[in-house]
């Protein structure tokens, strides 16, 4: 069943994907196939790196409120 709000591992597994694609192209030989096309996409693939960034913080700051509500105190560091 499809939600309207995502699990945060689909998050997550965006952002893995897109840093493992942005570690490819770093390391590709520049004017290969590889790198041309990636290099070519980067702005996408950063789009979508930083689009699971937010919805991850998102979660984790959702996270910490219901935490907070549920009468617990915040560790002290």
């Amino acid at each position: 069943m499809k939600t309207d709000n995502p699990h945060w591992t689909f998050y997550a597994e965006v952002l893995s994907r897109s840093l493992k694609d942005l570690e490819t192209v770093c390391a590709a030989a520049p004017g290969s196939e590889e790198f041309i096309f990636l290099r070519s996409e980067s702005p996408a693939i950063v789009d979508e790196a930083r689009e699971a960034l937010i919805a991850l913080e998102t979660h984790l700051r959702t996270f910490d409120s219901a935490q907070l509500c549920n009468g617990r105190k915040p560790t002290q560091h």
